[in-house]
C-alpha cells in the first residue's frame, strides 16, 4: 500500500492507447491516496488538451501512441507545464529509450511488468520528487553499466549510436568533433569488444546487447 501522507485529491494523467491496460492501471492507482483523481488520454492530441486544461501532480506516459512517439509528446508536455513530473511507463526495456527519456527530462522510467506494489511505491516516490527507474528485471536498464562490463567506453557508445544511424566515418567525425584516425581507433576497439568484423555486424550485436535500440 502506498504511503497515506499524500494529499487527498492528488491528480494524475495516464496516457496510453490500450484501454484494458488503462483500466488495470487505474484500479491499482485508486489505492494511492484518498480521493485520487485519475484522468485518461488515449493519444497525444487528447493529452495536450488535458494538460492545457488541468493541473496535474504527475503524468504517466507510454512510449508508443497512435499519433506520436512518447518522447516527442514528453517534450511538448514539458513546454505546456514545466513543473509537472512526467514518467515513462512502457513495455520497452531498452537502455537507449531510458537514456533518451531521462535526457529529455523524464522524472522516471518504469517497466509495465512492475507489479501493483512496485507501481504504487514508484508513483509515490515520483510524487515526492524522486527520480525512479524500474526495469523488467531481465536486463540492466543502465546501458552505461552494460557497456562498461564489456569494455565499451562512453565515447564509443556515442559512436555506436551514430553507426546505428548509418552515418559514415566523416560525418561521425563532424558530429563528435573527432579526427578520422580517432574514430577509426574507437571503431577498432568496438569491433574487438563486441567480437565483430564490420559495421553492420557491430550494430546488430549491439542491439542484441541492448546498447542501441533503433
Amino acid at each position: 500500500m502506498a504511503s497515506p501522507v499524500l494529499p487527498p485529491d492528488t491528480r494524475l494523467l495516464l496516457i496510453d492507447d490500450h484501454q484494458i491496460y488503462l483500466d488495470g492501471l487505474s484500479l491499482t492507482l485508486q489505492n494511492l491516496c484518498e480521493s485520487v483523481i485519475l484522468d485518461h488520454a488515449h493519444d497525444a492530441s487528447e493529452a495536450e488538451r488535458q494538460v492545457s486544461a488541468n493541473t496535474y501532480d504527475l503524468i504517466l506516459l507510454d512510449l508508443q501512441l497512435p499519433d506520436s512517439s512518447g518522447l516527442a509528446l514528453l517534450q511538448k508536455l514539458r513546454k505546456l507545464d514545466s513543473l509537472v513530473p512526467i514518467a515513462i511507463l512502457t513495455a520497452s526495456n531498452s537502455p537507449s529509450d531510458l537514456d533518451a527519456a531521462l535526457h529529455l527530462g523524464a522524472a522516471g522510467f518504469i517497466s509495465k511488468t512492475a507489479d501493483g506494489t512496485q507501481l504504487l511505491e514508484a508513483v509515490t516516490r515520483l510524487l515526492f520528487g524522486e527520480q525512479v527507474v524500474i526495469g523488467n528485471g531481465t536486463h540492466p536498464m543502465d546501458r552505461q553499466s552494460s557497456a562498461r562490463e564489456i569494455g565499451v567506453t562512453p565515447r564509443q557508445l556515442e559512436i555506436l549510436d551514430l553507426l546505428a544511424e548509418g552515418l559514415p566515418n566523416k560525418v561521425i567525425c563532424q558530429r563528435l568533433n573527432l579526427s578520422e584516425d580517432t574514430v577509426k581507433t574507437h571503431l577498432k576497439a568496438l569491433f574487438n569488444a563486441l567480437g565483430c568484423h564490420n559495421r553492420t555486424e557491430c550494430v546488430g550485436i549491439a542491439r542484441k546487447l541492448g546498447l542501441v535500440s533503433f
